[in-house]
């Protein structure tokens, strides 16, 4: 598995409107793509003007296929394009480890 981890920087007050564009424009874009697995917006709560954006593929080589189609509104400039003032700074990670939550009844 691979994770894109994209750092953004909001312009003061904004956030709601970079909510609104990653989950109205951008994620229904990214989430048709082939190779894709999952996507979250963290938004920072001791920080109220930053966030991470967290794409998960099932490998670099979709995340390189899904670049080449150019597509403005699933780019990271498309994201600046719609929220003036924004600032990004995106990395690419090999998941390696991954665990997730044992099913309810496996609790009692």
């Amino acid at each position: 598995m691979y994770a894109q981890v994209t750092y953004i920087d909001v312009p003061m007050n904004q956030i709601g409107l970079l909510r609104a564009v990653i989950e109205e424009d951008y994620l229904p874009i990214v989430r048709s793509r082939p190779g894709f697995r999952a996507g979250y917006l963290l938004e920072q709560i001791d920080d109220p003007d930053t966030a991470q954006l967290v794409l998960f593929w099932d490998d670099h080589h979709a995340v390189e296929s899904f670049n080449r189609t150019g597509a403005l509104q699933a780019s990271i400039q498309g994201l600046a394009a719609e929220v003036p003032g924004l600032r990004v700074k995106r990395e690419g990670f090999i998941v390696r480890v991954a665990t997730r939550a044992l099913p309810a009844e496996a609790h009692a």
